[in-house]
């Protein structure tokens, strides 16, 4: 009973942390959006409300992991 327990547990936090983003790079665009939002600002001008990060890094994409191996 602990090892389904334990099984189901992880499934569910696993479930929980792997949302989806809802901000995406559209062509066009200055910085990272949600493209259900309605925006206030033209495209090219960061938008509080819809644009991402929150700090408005133009340009601004994550890093690529760095991988060592064989």
């Amino acid at each position: 009973m602990k090892p389904a327990c334990a099984a189901f547990t992880m499934c569910l936090a696993l479930a929980i942390c792997a949302t989806g983003t809802r901000y995406v790079t559209l062509p066009g665009y200055a910085y990272k959006t949600d493209p259900d939002c309605q925006r206030t600002v033209p495209k090219d001008v960061y938008d509080k409300k819809c644009d991402w990060p929150r700090l408005g890094i133009k340009g601004f994409s994550q890093p690529s992991p760095i991988t060592i191996g064989i």
